[in-house]
């Protein structure tokens, strides 16, 4: 078993993992339920706040690990891409939302996997990503929330659509950057 598993960082990120269950349930299985929206609504606050808590407490508890650079932003994507196709699945997200999201996912988990295989070197996630994540991650909790589909909310939804886009465009920026930067690097071909 890998040793890392056991850092009190990874074991969150293993939590957020598995807080998905729940919230993929309710939202396949009882979606109009006032109780099962609440039940939601903690469950994703829940995750952000271990979203927060797994990379604090790997840097405070000098526990920062390969395995961790992996299975936080692969707790992300797994909680961000069942959510988000659930929405779109259900009529509830924008299809061209939808798309950005998960070619943004795609193109990250790509550009990880030959980092990985070809230089050994798996990049951090990094703030303006986080950024992204959680914008996304408002406009699924808005969009739970929204059953009866208010002006005001619609509103600040569509608003949060653009604020999201933009946040996912300049942390893919970002990445690209990292990325072009890790394989020009000669120093990383002897790790």
């Amino acid at each position: 078993m890998n040793r890392e598993l056991l850092y009190i960082s990874n074991q969150i990120s293993l939590l957020r993992i598995l807080l998905i269950i729940p919230t993929v349930y309710l939202l396949l299985y009882k979606p109009e339920e006032s109780y099962s929206t609440a039940i939601i609504i903690v469950l994703l606050v829940t995750m952000y706040i271990t979203d927060l808590l797994d990379g604090y407490l790997a840097r405070r508890l000098d526990q920062v690990s390969e395995t961790g650079k992996i299975l936080d932003p692969l707790a992300d994507k797994i909680v961000v891409v069942a959510i988000v196709l659930i929405l779109f699945l259900q009529h509830k997200i924008e299809t061209w939302f939808f798309v950005i999201v998960i070619t943004r996912d795609i193109m990250i988990l790509i550009f990880g996997l030959y980092l990985k295989s070809r230089k050994r070197i798996v990049l951090m996630s990094n703030y303006p990503g986080k950024a992204a994540v959680l914008s996304i991650g408002i406009i699924m909790l808005l969009t739970i929330i929204n059953t009866q589909n208010t002006e005001l909310l619609d509103a600040l939804i569509r608003y949060m659509y653009y604020v999201s886009v933009m946040l996912i465009l300049y942390s893919l920026i970002l990445y690209f950057m990292r990325f072009k930067k890790s394989i020009g690097d000669k120093s990383y071909d002897r790790q």
